[in-house]
């Protein structure tokens, strides 16, 4: 069976039974001078299945971006996963070996960084990068890697591919760097794409046809988008988490979190985006800054920017069903009426 029909096969069980991705109350501490340890990611938990896109949406600093590098193995020191697991495709992965890690990453997981010269080696050229990924994860020749290398990059929309993978990342446009990073990622065709903000910082032109080319891959892969703009999540989304100091403060389909945000954050957040729309009222920016890390946190780590605060927001919530949806407020707000 071929890497790719047996790919398939797995998925199509994985549809059916366990998740593709289990998070499980995940925390991800760095330690500080004053021996109180900064969690950047503080209890999080979530599933995805086959062919579902989850996004993960909120502030610099929230902690979307560590869930991304917890996922890979790559947590920058001296930042650790202190508790938690991470299962993909049944199997834990959370506490595996260097060389283990490295045979998931770019086979069973990809991943699309925000910036394409940070994920790419400014020194090789794009078809030796690519080739290498191939090599390292399938069973082919040299010749056939610079194949399926150059098809990659055909199938993600750059002009002249086979001329591209001489190329070194420098000599290529913002845009077309981004289409590489995508490419390098889809090329061993992985279960999981972990996209961390792919469109930031792209013009609206290339960014829309970044996000088709992601679209494009609904039908075939799992995907975490993991973004600041909620109408990116609202375009090619099927699930959104809203993310506040490291926590998740509510989760629901996005159709349910954008038409009735449930937590004062969530409804804070929808409240900033600019409407073209004249009769819209005026924007409402949410008050004050999001806490650093060296913030003491008791209560409700929102409470302090939040204008419906009360004395039990001195108390921490946690997430609880309401109407359906987890959510972690006191004092949730009405949701969609009627």
């Amino acid at each position: 069976m071929s890497m790719v029909a047996e790919k398939e096969s797995t998925a199509s069980n994985d549809a059916a039974g366990t998740p593709i991705l289990s998070v499980r109350d995940l925390v991800v501490e760095f330690p500080r001078p004053n021996n109180t340890p900064f969690r950047a990611v503080n209890g999080v938990s979530f599933e995805l299945r086959q062919g579902e896109t989850l996004g993960i949406v909120g502030e610099s600093g929230s902690g979307k971006t560590m869930i991304a590098l917890s996922i890979l193995g790559i947590v920058p020191l001296p930042g650790r996963i202190i508790e938690g697991s991470i299962t993909l495709l049944g199997k834990r992965i959370d506490n595996l070996s260097l060389a283990e890690l490295q045979k998931v990453r770019g086979n069973d997981v990809g991943i699309v960084f925000q910036d394409p010269m940070t994920g790419l080696n400014p020194v090789r050229n794009v078809g030796s990068q690519l080739k290498e990924s191939v090599r390292r994860h399938q069973h082919v020749s040299a010749a056939e890697a610079t194949e399926i290398a150059f098809h990659a990059l055909d199938d993600v929309g750059i002009p002249a591919a086979r001329d591209r993978l001489k190329a070194y990342p420098h000599e290529l446009s913002g845009g077309l760097r981004q289409r590489v990073m995508i490419a390098l990622a889809l090329i061993n065709h992985p279960d999981l794409i972990v996209a961390d903000e792919p469109t930031t910082a792209l013009d609206s032109t290339i960014q829309a046809q970044i996000l088709d080319l992601l679209r494009a891959r609904l039908d075939k892969s799992t995907i975490i988008m993991i973004t600041h703009d909620l109408g990116v999540a609202a375009e090619i989304c099927d699930r959104i988490s809203v993310m506040y100091a490291g926590r998740m403060v509510e989760t629901g389909s996005i159709a349910d979190v954008l038409s009735g945000p449930r937590h004062p954050y969530t409804e804070g957040l929808l409240a900033a985006v600019p409407k073209f729309d004249v009769r819209r009222p005026t924007l409402v920016p949410i008050p004050g800054q999001p806490p650093t890390a060296d913030d003491a946190i008791t209560g409700c780590s929102f409470a302090p920017r939040c204008t419906h605060a009360q004395s039990k927001c001195n108390e921490r919530p946690e997430l609880e069903l309401i109407d359906g949806r987890p959510v972690s407020c006191w004092f949730p707000r009405p949701g969609a009426a009627g």
